[in-house]
């Protein structure tokens, strides 16, 4: 089988979100459960592997483009939105709300301070959601920024981005005057703030990514908010330079959008130029039953089509082939494999009452099916429901970690288990993963396998992270009729 991934992007050590969603929104840290959030992903393309710098800590990096692995630059975190770029043989970083700059010889640090932010008059700022890009040895520096409506304008604040030229001698420094690259649009439903775009008097237009393409600038941003099902990216570009002359597009508009299915929401990320010159949209899901900014990471390829616009065919929860396997994923990058748990007949060793076993086969990341604390079994059976079976070769797991509590040391990690599966017309269980000696933190859990034709598959959890009870958000076996 060629290599496949599936959303959400399998990332390990997903660290607690809590503490950075919390001190931002200025809530009491105990107001809250704990949780694992991952988000707003800016990710680059460098060497033949993808590093990719999220919200809540920095840096992942894939040389597989399946798995994703921690790595230590020398930051612990850059707040939301990480803002990164190679200029003059150097990478800098800075992030949400900070003033600090960031330096390193490679994109994988260590990074050190280099200087603070500051605008063309040298008052320090601190700016939400920036973004870099470089042309020509020159660079600019993009934002989410707000001002107060003028005579006219029915809305409640206007929200956009600007952008600004920065001294290249000392990339923290502004040279320019910031100008408007594109606002929220009431009559572009999608940017309406939101769960169904509502309220047509405010928007918040943030995620800011610049990218050039041949001779046209895209500028990638948000709308709707992160919190909503309907959370999307739109593009709006310029074939006059990285500061002006910016059109949203007709025909692909919004770019993203994904309000049904496991994963809901498909907004604030970027976009990267990948292996064989093909381009890919890295951005943000909807994960919150804990807290509205609770999220997870997908990606999918992205196609230009005859006018120059970008488009990104499907928004995907199913396999999918790695970067690089296919020469136009944008045409078709699908593995062929079905989600074949959903609603099947499932039975567990114990449940707990509002997470009954169901939960883990209803394709909702708000509820989970979790065993009695007591149960020494805990198991999970599913059955496939079809009397030849299926030809299986992919499962994802998506956890919780109930009773995670960093602030009294009670830490999430990795899980240990095994899955098992029966032949048609035989009860004999046959070990199809041994993870029982899994030491990797991966919230989300996606592998696959030699193909095997299976009737029923079962899960069993033999390992927890001290002080953990297990949540099984979704247990999904992927595959194909057998015939």
């Amino acid at each position: 089988m060629k290599p496949t991934y599936c959303n959400p992007i399998c990332v390990e050590n997903v660290k607690s979100g809590r503490w950075l969603d919390a001190s931002l929104s200025k809530l009491d840290i105990r107001s809250l459960n704990d949780y694992r959030s991952i988000s707003d992903p800016s990710v680059i393309y460098h060497d033949g592997k993808w590093i990719m710098y999220p919200s809540y800590s920095v840096a992942y990096v894939s040389e597989d483009f399946v798995n994703w692995k921690h790595v230590d630059i020398g930051i612990e975190h850059l707040r939301y939105s990480p803002a990164v770029i190679q200029f003059r043989g150097k990478w800098y970083l800075s992030g949400h709300g900070m003033p600090e700059m960031y330096i390193a010889d490679s994109p994988l640090g260590p990074f050190k301070h280099c200087g603070n932010l500051t605008d063309v008059h040298g008052n320090e700022i601190k700016v939400p959601d920036g973004c870099y890009f470089t042309e020509n040895d020159r660079l600019y520096f993009y934002w989410c920024a707000t001002r107060k409506p003028e005579v006219g304008e029915d809305v409640e604040m206007v929200v956009g981005t600007v952008g600004a030229e920065c001294d290249p001698n000392e990339p923290w420094k502004l040279i320019s005057e910031p100008v408007w690259i594109n606002t929220f649009s009431p009559d572009k439903e999608w940017e309406r703030h939101g769960e169904y775009n509502q309220n047509e008097r405010i928007g918040w237009t943030e995620g800011q990514w610049m990218i050039k393409i041949g001779k046209r600038y895209y500028l990638l941003y948000s709308g709707s908010g992160t919190q909503y099902s309907s959370y999307a990216c739109g593009i709006v570009y310029s074939d006059e330079g990285p500061l002006s002359g910016f059109k949203r597009q007709e025909k692909h508009d919004p770019l993203t959008r994904k309000r049904t299915g496991l994963l809901r929401g498909a907004g604030h990320g970027s976009i990267a130029q990948g292996p064989n010159n093909t381009y890919w949209i890295f951005y943000t899901y909807f994960f919150g039953f804990n807290y509205k900014f609770e999220r997870r990471v997908g990606m999918d390829p992205l196609g230009i089509d005859e006018n120059g616009e970008l488009f990104c065919p499907v928004l995907t929860e199913t396999p999918q082939y790695a970067p690089g396997v296919m020469t136009n994923p944008e045409s078709g990058n699908d593995a062929g494999l079905l989600p074949l748990t959903f609603y099947q007949p499932v039975r567990a060793s114990s449940r707990i009452c509002g997470h009954e076993e169901i939960y883990a086969t209803d394709d909702s990341t708000i509820t989970w099916w979790q065993p009695e604390a007591g149960d020494r079994e805990r198991t999970l059976e599913i059955d496939l429901g079809a009397k030849k079976g299926y030809d299986i070769e992919a499962m994802r797991l998506i956890w919780r970690d109930i009773g995670m509590e960093t602030l009294d040391g009670i830490y999430p990690g990795a899980f240990q288990y095994t899955v098992e599966y029966a032949k048609p017309d035989s009860d004999e269980w046959i070990m199809l993963i041994d993870a029982s000696g899994n030491d990797r933190d991966l919230c989300v859990d996606y592998r696959t396998f030699e193909k095997v034709n299976a009737r029923k598959v079962r899960l069993s959890i033999v390992g927890c992270p001290e002080g953990i009870q297990p949540g099984v958000v979704s247990f999904t076996v992927f595959g194909k009729c057998a015939h």
